[in-house]
């Protein structure tokens, strides 16, 4: 079964939520982490696969990283972002399935030439932001033992 799969340039939406962008500034894993964990839930309720795409190099970390399904994440080092995208799109049997959020416009010109759905960073940033009064609205749903012990990680750094 095929279905929607939108691919993210992670720092293009990052710097299109104020907060985040902020947030940015002085901990970039803090923000990353963040934009990921809002876009899981979007994914979530959505029922939609995602990418997100993120300039250079994974962060080196001892746990690992947090699994955030069905959110991909991609470092696209030795490359940008944008050349990882263009070719994520290049390589996919289904173009038509795709969905490019970016504030690039040669990224987006070539998305709508292959077929691609497009949509800017901003309008995705709208689209996480008027989805988080439904978050709030299921905010009694149970954490998992994993993400229970994500919080508590993040807590111990403090």
């Amino acid at each position: 079964m095929n279905r929607q799969h939108t691919i993210i340039d992670g720092y293009n939406l990052l710097h299109a939520i104020p907060a985040l962008k902020k947030t940015l500034a002085h901990d970039a894993a803090s923000a990353r982490e963040a934009l990921i964990h809002a876009v899981a839930q979007l994914t979530h309720r959505r029922k939609f696969r995602c990418t997100i795409v993120f300039d250079g190099a994974p962060p080196g970390t001892s746990g690992g990283h947090p699994s955030h399904a069905p959110v991909h994440v991609v470092y696209s080092h030795p490359v940008s972002a944008d050349e990882k995208i263009r070719s994520m799109i290049e390589h996919s049997k289904h173009r038509s399935l795709l969905s490019i959020v970016s504030s690039d416009r040669g990224i987006t010109d070539f998305a709508r030439v292959c077929s691609c759905e497009t949509h800017s960073s901003k309008h995705f940033a709208n689209l996480l932001s008027s989805s988080d009064d439904s978050v709030t609205e299921k905010s009694d749903t149970p954490l998992s033992p994993a993400q229970v012990q994500e919080w508590l990680k993040l807590f111990e750094k403090k």
